[in-house]
């Protein structure tokens, strides 16, 4: 009994049929160009933040962002390039979605990281407002560029063993009418006890865990940045006269003591340019929280039930994650000038 009512409800809400056009319209057309956008764009990122110079930290961490940026998007075409394969060729004796399947999941892996290094930005530049003369001593390039990999390591380590027990076999498939039935065979993805084992592990690990952690770090700086931001705001909108004659005894006045009026410009709008950054990554990440909240309270859900619903929930929560890799490029024009410049002259 309860296995019909799952079997039933798969296609409560939303239709085969209307899933199959969403999913031709999402997850290859808009999907497609998203990503055609977002290679490009992270492309003339690497190359802009190396004519400028990894000569600190936060360079080293944009370029890193960039080219990780790079491969969530490069992967994602690829994988929707996989998708348009299986509808062109039905009868292909490889499983295009084997292929789409690894390079999405490897994009996934992709995608925590860039979450992950916004973040360490973000802390960087919280360090940057509190003690603006010691942040270059304690995030040096070399410590970022540590840090980085670590990232990389942990993430890559957690989700290798999926693809390790995961293992690629012919399989066979009935093919024809049901009066001319015949069999033939696919190269395909078989999943075991193991590799679902170590599937569920990663998402819990990298997937919830890490993530979560991560996500409230940034809300955390996010704030903290604002906060400062609108501080040091006001500060500069003080007459010149009024800041130098504060009394040092009066505590409603030591505000114009605070670490936020030392920030220079160019460090003022480095720290925009990571707000900016870490708004839209928590943005982007809002539907991907939902729809795991959502797989859990939802009754039956998570065995199986309203499978097109939640299919569709998933494809827009990636949707976003894939726009959140491809628009930092104006940000970087908006509050960049250098940037801007070398933008400029390589496009001229």
């Amino acid at each position: 009994m309860g296995n019909n009512w799952i079997d039933e409800s798969k296609s409560w809400y939303i239709s085969d049929e209307s899933l199959e056009y969403l999913d031709i319209v999402l997850n290859i057309s808009l999907h497609g160009l998203l990503s055609s956008f977002g290679v490009m764009s992270n492309v003339l990122n690497m190359v802009i933040f190396i004519k400028l110079k990894l000569k600190n930290s936060m360079t080293v961490g944009l370029f890193a962002l960039s080219f990780t940026d790079f491969y969530v998007t490069l992967l994602k075409l690829a994988s929707c390039g996989s998708n348009l394969v299986e509808i062109m060729y039905p009868d292909s004796p490889v499983d295009p979605m084997m292929v789409g399947g690894y390079l999405f999941n490897l994009s996934y892996v992709f995608y925590l990281v860039s979450c992950w290094i916004t973040t360490m930005l973000s802390v960087e530049r919280c360090f940057c407002v509190v003690s603006p003369f010691t942040v270059r001593q304690t995030f040096t390039r070399g410590r970022c560029l540590t840090t980085i990999i670590v990232i990389y390591v942990v993430h890559i380590a957690i989700h290798l063993p999926v693809f390790i027990f995961t293992k690629v076999m012919w399989v066979p498939v009935e093919t024809g009418a049901n009066l001319t039935m015949s069999e033939q065979y696919i190269l395909t993805f078989v999943i075991d006890e193991n590799s679902a084992w170590w599937e569920t592990l990663s998402d819990f690990v990298i997937g919830i865990s890490l993530s979560v952690l991560s996500q409230v770090i940034l809300i955390i700086c996010t704030i903290w940045m604002i906060v400062c931001l609108k501080n040091s705001s006001k500060i500069r909108k003080l007459p010149s006269n009024e800041i130098k004659g504060v009394d040092e005894s009066n505590t409603d006045d030591k505000v114009s003591k605070t670490p936020e009026q030392t920030l220079s410009p160019k460090e003022n709008r480095m720290v925009k340019t990571v707000l900016w950054l870490s708004i839209i990554v928590s943005s982007c990440n809002v539907p991907r929280f939902i729809t795991t909240f959502v797989h859990q309270i939802v009754p039956g859900m998570n065995l199986g039930a309203y499978e097109n619903l939640e299919k569709l929930l998933w494809d827009i929560s990636y949707f976003c994650g894939t726009s959140c890799c491809c628009f930092n490029i104006f940000v970087y024009i908006r509050l960049n000038s250098s940037y801007a410049k070398k933008l400029n002259r390589l496009l001229s």
